[in-house]
């Protein structure tokens, strides 16, 4: 049985996401996506840091090492594979495909942590994950005689849902052996510096080729940019909470069946995408999966 608190967390860290996900998608068109990742990741490491002063780890144990460096490489490819798909696909196709997490996370939740899923929860899982195939699976690609191939934009967010998925189970690892605060800190900071680190050797490696400037507007940018900032440090925050009073595949699900719905109104909103029966009878399947499992 999941707490209220858990609810709540769950709820608060999926809404940050949403907003999370919809500036990283106005930004990919103005910034270069290996600087993205980078001030991304490195801009929140400053409130990880005053968290981690006001909320020290009691004590940070052996057993932290190896979830904690796994969940940053997953987390580096997740979030680069992220703005390769929603540079190359729309919103509201895409963000739903995030919905094959839960299942993901519920299967290696049960080597790793212990945690088994009952009837009911399967139930949802299954929900969610056919609804977000449904809304993939039925766009056309152009091509009449292929009409359900996946796009790349949809194959990029599909390893990114296992990517999550994986890091889900670690994440709950790593911040039993230290706190949320500590491992929020060190995993942006391992994700920031990494990339940091790939853009410096590829300068150098090429230090005559002349490159695309990251940066191609002006405050309006750098204003959003802070803003992703702040939320995606509070939607992680969140989320690392969130672990310590639910089971990890109850927190993938019921994010991801609510962000599916966010998805879908915010690219219509911010992007103009289209608005069909198919996207809202799917999603709508979405929701139903998760409500069965908050039931």
């Amino acid at each position: 049985m999941v707490s209220l608190l858990g609810i709540v967390l769950v709820v608060g860290a999926t809404l940050c996401f949403s907003l999370f996900d919809l500036l990283r998608k106005k930004l990919t068109g103005r910034l270069s996506d290996a600087f993205l990742v980078m001030v991304l990741a490195l801009g929140a490491v400053p409130l990880y840091g005053i968290w981690v002063a006001l909320q020290p780890p009691v004590a940070v144990s052996a057993a932290y090492v190896w979830p904690g460096l796994a969940s940053v490489a997953c987390n580096l490819g997740a979030n680069y594979g992220f703005l390769r798909s929603v540079r190359l696909s729309g919103l509201s196709a895409v963000i739903p495909l995030l919905s094959l997490t839960p299942v993901f996370t519920s299967l290696l939740a049960i080597p790793l942590l212990g945690e088994l899923p009952g009837a009911r929860e399967w139930l949802g899982i299954a929900m969610v994950v056919v609804g977000a195939l449904a809304l993939q699976l039925g766009e056309r690609t152009g091509e009449r005689r292929q009409p359900w191939r996946l796009s790349a934009g949809a194959w990029w967010m599909i390893l990114v849902a296992f990517l999550w998925a994986s890091a889900l189970p670690l994440d709950k690892l790593a911040t039993e052996a230290s706190n949320a605060a500590f491992h929020g800190l060190v995993l942006h900071l391992g994700v920031g510096l990494c990339v940091l680190t790939l853009v410096l050797r590829g300068l150098r490696e090429a230090p005559g080729v002349r490159r695309r400037a990251d940066v191609r507007a002006g405050a309006g940018t750098w204003a959003l940019l802070l803003t992703a900032v702040v939320l995606g440090a509070a939607a992680q925050g969140l989320q690392l909470l969130a672990l310590q009073h639910a089971w990890v595949g109850f927190v993938e699900t019921v994010k991801r069946g609510i962000g599916s719905s966010l998805a879908l109104v915010l690219g219509r909103v911010f992007f103009a995408e289209p608005l069909t029966l198919r996207k809202v009878s799917t999603v709508a399947a979405i929701a139903a999966g998760v409500a069965v499992m908050l039931w």
